[in-house]
């Protein structure tokens, strides 16, 4: 009778004790659970990252199209006519993006998608947080709100400056619906995975285990930002299905990074572009010759390497040299364009365009406009302290503005004005001779006098068509003083 109750606690102890099939099959769904909720935490925070920069960058973009596709509409005398529609389109093609106004300079909404505003005034959204962002300049704004990401910039014209301002307001739920849907793929997935473990582990575990190794290690390195090698996963079809899921994710990032890299190069091109047009058209008020702004940033380019600057560092010179007289802009026509010799106060205003030309460009953060600003302040200082603005003296004096000094005079002096022919090249070279250590960097001098021939071909490559000297006409600047002072203007 007595053996009766140990045989029920016997049996009672093997029911409670767990079988080593169990403990796999629990092991197995929680090792591909903690892997699908490593994937979900990786994958959130790369993608809400990249969602974001994406977003802001292509919001940022879209401002920017919109303000210089409004630019004829708001100079005309019905800019609702053409707005209007623009709006409308925008509005219905990205549906997430839930506001789009365009204002004109009175701040009176010119272009919307409810008519009904259309000539109201334009109460803007209350911003709860301004965000800062490097590519953004200096006229143009970006913070959320608690539903909208919103950029604002202005609408420029190059004769009437500023005539209205763009606001594009993306909704942030368009982001975090992106992210939930990430997530609820990433958490299918694992639920998918956690069947198959327990389905398979009493007969397959090791096979199991090598491809989710496998697959594991790819999504780290998919949320380490290496998207070019693919997650390979043999097994159960159940994980090369996971792994096509990862590998179109780790895709769909890849093109989303190419993109936004092909719009940076994108911006970065225009702006190339806009430098160069406005070194051109401030070289043309002042009489100077079409190629002088292409000449002057090739070998500014040449010299730098030169003188032991980084390639990347060189390039940025030859962007931003062609820049170093845009100051001119802010000088009267009378006396940029002076058919005799300038006054003492006539002279002295044209040398404002130093300081006028740096406070410009002294605003951006951009690399090429920092260094165009440092060019445009200093090309007319002198090694010996004798220039201006500033008046500082030897390696005081930015090497960018150093090199640039040399290589305008040579090219002011070798090459035809309406006002004088070209110096014979002898002579060029005994006045930067002369004025080495007094005018320019004796260094650089050397320099650039060692590797002349370098410099002579990129003259003769980009050389101006003949031009014809025009009697009587003296340069308002070059022509001030007499030789070697006349270097310094």
């Amino acid at each position: 009778m007595s053996s009766s109750p140990n045989r029920r606690l016997r049996l009672l102890q093997r029911r409670l004790t767990p079988s080593f099939r169990i403990l796999i099959l629990v092991a197995s769904a929680a090792v591909v659970s903690l892997t699908a909720v490593a994937l979900v935490q990786v994958q959130e925070r790369h993608l809400r990252r990249t969602l974001l920069e994406e977003a802001e960058s292509h919001l940022l973009l879209e401002a920017r199209n919109l303000a210089t596709a409004s630019t004829d509409a708001l100079l005309s005398d019905f800019p609702e006519l053409t707005l209007v529609p623009m709006v409308r389109e925008i509005r219905s093609s990205r549906p997430e993006l839930r506001l789009v106004s365009v204002v004109d300079h009175t701040g009176l909404i010119a272009g919307h998608d409810d008519p009904r505003l259309i000539g109201s005034t334009y109460s803007p959204p209350l911003i709860d947080a301004p965000l800062t962002r490097a590519y953004l300049n200096p006229s143009e704004t970006m913070g959320t709100t608690g539903e909208l990401i919103i950029v604002t910039t202005p609408v420029n014209h190059h004769t009437q400056g500023r005539i209205g301002r763009v606001t594009v307001g993306l909704a942030r739920s368009f982001i975090d619906g992106k992210i939930h849907q990430a997530r609820s793929a990433l958490i299918l997935v694992a639920a998918i995975l956690a069947i198959c473990a327990i389905l398979i582990a009493l007969v397959m575990n090791a096979v199991l285990m090598r491809p989710l190794s496998r697959l594991q290690a790819g999504v780290r390195r998919i949320g380490q930002g290496d998207l070019d090698t693919k997650a390979e996963v043999s097994g159960p079809i159940e994980f090369r299905r996971l792994a096509i899921t990862v590998n179109e994710m780790a895709d769909q990032l890849k093109e989303t990074r190419e993109i936004a890299a092909e719009r940076e190069e994108e911006i970065i091109a225009t702006q190339r572009e806009v430098i160069t047009t406005l070194g051109d058209v401030v070289e043309s008020r002042s009489h100077e010759t079409a190629n002088h702004t292409r000449r002057v940033g090739a070998m500014c380019y040449e010299l730098s390497l030169l003188a032991g600057l980084p390639e990347d560092e060189a390039a940025l010179m030859r962007l931003a040299s062609p820049m170093h007289d845009v100051g001119k802009i802010g000088i009267p026509d009378s006396i940029l364009n002076k058919p005799g010799k300038l006054t003492d106060d006539e002279y002295t205003t044209m040398k404002k365009h130093a300081e006028i030309g740096h406070s410009i460009l002294a605003g951006s953060e951009r690399p090429i406009m920092k260094a165009a600003a440092i060019i445009a302040h200093e090309h007319h200082e002198r090694w010996d302290g004798k220039g201006y603005p500033l008046g500082i003296m030897g390696e005081k004096i930015h090497i960018y503005g150093r090199i640039v000094a040399i290589v305008d005079v040579f090219d002011a002096l070798f090459c035809d004005r309406v006002y004088r022919p070209a110096m014979p090249l002898n002579r060029v070279l005994a006045i930067i001779s002369e004025e080495r250590g007094h005018h320019f960097d004796p260094h650089l001098v050397d320099l650039f006098l060692t590797n002349l021939d370098l410099f002579l071909n990129i003259m003769d490559k980009l050389k101006d068509e003949s031009a014809s000297p025009v009697k009587g006409l003296e340069s308002p600047v070059e022509e001030q003083v007499e030789e070697p002072e006349l270097i310094g203007a």
